[in-house]
């Protein structure tokens, strides 16, 4: 992992994508088990579902930590194939990126969530 700056740092980055990864895999099955009871669910149902505060937490805790694991993947790829100068402009773009569409889907998690509410 060149270019990630010192070896204290390359450890942070490693260990930081395989707590990620740790923490994506159970929140991963248990989100594939609800969509497959939800199957035949129409929107109110899955707004119901969703407006839970057990699941918006469990919600929000995957798609902040799969966000998170994809942003060091893509930093770990740049690192080691992209050439020194397009580095840094890719890494940038990683990070805007992960963390923009890490934003809108809180927000529409929180949608859903308050949504849910509201109708009680």
């Amino acid at each position: 992992m060149r270019g990630l700056g010192t070896g204290h740092n390359i450890f942070e980055h490693w260990w930081t994508e395989r707590i990620t990864a740790a923490g994506s895999a159970p929140l991963s099955i248990w989100f594939i088990i609800q969509m497959l009871r939800l199957g035949d669910a129409d929107h109110k149902d899955v707004v119901k579902w969703a407006g839970k505060p057990t699941n918006t937490i469990l919600l929000l805790t995957l798609v902040l930590l799969t966000f998170r694991h994809m942003q060091l993947g893509l930093e770990v790829i740049t690192s080691d194939y992209a050439r020194e100068r397009k580095r840094l402009a890719l890494n940038y773009c990683i990070k805007g990126g992960a963390l923009f569409l890490g934003i809108l889907s809180v927000i529409s998690i929180l949608k859903l969530f308050f949504t849910a509410s509201a109708s009680k």
